[in-house]
C-alpha cells in the first residue's frame, strides 16, 4: 500500500516539523534543520515491494540532513539506501566522500555511519536496500556510500528504467507472486548495477578470496572448472582467469594445488587409511596421475605416508 504525506493544506509554521517526522519515521532516522528561512512546503511518498521500499522525498527548501553518531546510537541501522535525483541539486558526504548531485545523479547512503546531505528543491527517489542481503548480492557496496554513480558503467539505464517502472507498479491490483518477481528483478538489476560500478580493481581482492574459499569447499567435485568457478560467482571465465593472473598462477593451478594438500592433510592425519578413498574425495578420478602429482609435490608417495600409520588396510 502506497502512504503519501503532503504539507499542503498544514499551517506553515508546522510544515516542516511535520514533513521530517514523517521521513524519519518511514525511512531513515537523521536530523534536519532549513538552511535558509524560507517557508516550506514538501511531500513524502512510501511503498514496499516484497522486500524492497522505495520512497519519493520531495522538499521545496534549502535543507540538510545529518546522521551523527548520537542519532545512530539512538537508533541503529545497518541498512543502505540507493537516491536518483530526479530534480534540484545536493552534496553527501559521507566516508571522506564528498559529491555534489543533480538530476539524473545516483548516489549510495550507508545509515551504519555518519553522513551530511545537503539539499537544494530536492526530488528524489530512495530505495531502502538491507545490509545483510547487499553484501552478499553487492560486494563492496560500503566502499560507494558517499560517492556518486560512474553514470558511463554499464546498468545504469536499466536501473533507472526498472525504477521508473517501481514507482508506477501497484501492488495491490497484482498477484502477490508477480509483486515478489518483479521485486526480486529489482533488487537484481540494482545489485548488478552496483556491481558493475566496482567491476574493477575493487572487487578483485574481495572476489579473489570468495573463489578461493569456494574452492575449498568443492574440492570432491569432479567437474569443477574455470566455467563453473565463474558461473558460481556470476562473473565470466575470462575474469576469473583474469584475478588469479594477478596472482602468477591460473585457477585450475590452484584447484590441482588445494586438492593434494587436503589429500596429503587426510592422509598424515590418519583421517583415511585408503588412498583411493581419498583421491576421490579429493577430486581425483585417475589415481596414476594422483600418485605422480603427489610425488612431484611433496617428494613421497602417497602410500609411504599411509604405510607410517599402524594397522593399516593398505599396506
Amino acid at each position: 500500500m502506497k502512504e503519501n504525506f503532503t504539507t499542503e493544506n498544514m499551517d506553515t509554521r508546522h510544515r516542516f516539523d511535520a514533513w521530517r517526522d514523517a521521513v524519519c519515521s518511514r525511512l531513515i532516522k537523521a536530523e534536519a534543520r532549513q538552511t535558509l528561512k524560507d517557508d516550506f512546503s514538501g511531500s513524502f511518498s512510501y511503498s514496499s515491494l516484497g522486500y524492497v521500499d522505495i520512497a519519493t522525498h520531495t522538499s521545496h527548501a534549502s535543507l540538510v540532513w545529518q546522521r551523527t553518531d548520537h542519532c545512530i546510537r539512538q537508533h541503529p541501522n545497518p541498512d543502505f539506501y540507493l537516491g536518483i535525483v530526479q530534480s534540484g541539486e545536493g552534496k553527501l558526504s559521507q566516508n571522506g566522500h564528498c559529491s555534489a548531485v543533480s538530476e539524473g545523479d545516483m548516489i549510495i547512503y550507508d545509515a551504519a555511519t555518519p553522513f551530511d546531505f545537503a539539499m537544494e528543491n530536492m526530488v528524489i527517489d530512495i530505495v531502502h536496500l538491507p545490509r545483510q542481503i547487499m553484501e552478499k548480492e553487492a560486494q563492496g557496496i560500503a566502499s560507494l556510500a558517499g560517492k556518486s554513480f560512474d553514470l558511463s558503467r554499464p546498468g545504469i539505464t536499466s536501473l533507472k528504467q526498472m525504477m521508473a517502472e517501481a514507482y508506477l507498479f501497484n501492488a495491490e491490483q497484482e498477484p502477490p507472486f508477480l509483486t515478489e518477481q518483479f521485486a526480486n528483478t529489482l533488487f537484481s538489476v540494482i545489485s548488478v548495477s552496483i556491481n558493475l560500478q566496482k567491476s574493477n580493481d575493487a572487487i578483485k581482492p574481495d572476489l579473489y578470496r570468495r573463489i578461493l574459499h569456494y574452492l575449498r569447499q568443492n574440492l570432491h567435485d569432479h567437474q569443477l572448472s574455470i566455467a563453473t568457478i565463474a558461473n558460481a560467482h556470476h562473473v565470466s571465465p575470462r575474469t576469473v582467469s583474469r584475478i588469479f593472473a594477478a596472482h602468477d598462477t591460473t585457477p585450475m593451478n590452484v584447484v590441482w594445488y588445494e586438492r593434494l594438500t587436503a589429500s596429503r592433510k587426510a592422509l598424515t592425519e590418519g583421517k583415511a587409511r585408503n588412498i583411493t578413498q581419498v583421491a576421490l574425495d579429493h577430486g581425483f578420478s585417475d589415481m596414476s596421475h594422483f600418485s605422480l602429482a603427489f610425488r612431484k609435490a611433496f617428494g613421497c608417495s602417497p602410500s609411504s605416508l599411509v604405510n607410517r600409520m599402524p594397522d593399516n588396510p593398505d599396506g
